[in-house]
C-alpha cells in the first residue's frame, strides 16, 4: 500500500531494537555493526536513535561514543552520519542507567534497501551492554 500523499505521512513504524555487546572503534563502517533500521519498500524516515544501557545488574557503564552509519541501497558501503557521547554512569535503584539520544537535525529519508547500523567504542564488561532503537517509520 502506498503512503498518504497529501501530506506525505508515515504508514507504520520501523523499529528493530538492536543490542550492542561488542566494541568497534572504526569510523569507516567496518567492524561489528548492529542494524536498527532497514529502509521499507516505499522508503523510510528516521528522526533519531536512543541508546540505553541494558546491563542486567547495578554496575558502572564505561564512558563511550556511539556511532551511526548509513549504507547505500545495496545494504553495503556504510558511511558515518552521526556520533553521540555517553558519560560513565553507575546504575542503581536510585540512579538511572546510561542513556544517550542522537536526533538528526534533518530527518534521514532512506531509500528501499538502505540500512542504518550502530556501534559503540567501548565494551569492557557486560555492564557496557547497550540497546539501541531508532525513531523511524515507513512511507
Amino acid at each position: 500500500m502506498a503512503a498518504n500523499t497529501v501530506p506525505i505521512m508515515i504508514l507504520n513504524g520501523n523499529f528493530i531494537p538492536g543490542r550492542i555487546a561488542a566494541a568497534n572503534t572504526a569510523s569507516d563502517g567496518s567492524g561489528a555493526l548492529v542494524i536498527v533500521v532497514t529502509g521499507g519498500t516505499e522508503g523510510s524516515r528516521v528522526d533519531g536513535i536512543r541508546f540505553t544501557n541494558s546491563s542486567t545488574s547495578a554496575s558502572t557503564a564505561t564512558a563511550k561514543v556511539f556511532k551511526i552509519f548509513l549504507s547505500d541501497t545495496s545494504g553495503a558501503n556504510f558511511k558515518i552520519i552521526g556520533e553521540v557521547i555517553a558519560a560513565a554512569v553507575t546504575r542503581s535503584n536510585t540512579v538511572a542507567g546510561q542513556t544517550a539520544i542522537y536526533t538528526f537535525d534533518q530527518a534521514i529519508i532512506m531509500q528501499s534497501g538502505q540500512i542504518i547500523s550502530v556501534c559503540q567504542s567501548v565494551y569492557t564488561t557486560a555492564a557496557d551492554q547497550t540497546d539501541a532503537i531508532a525513531f523511524a517509520g515507513n512511507y
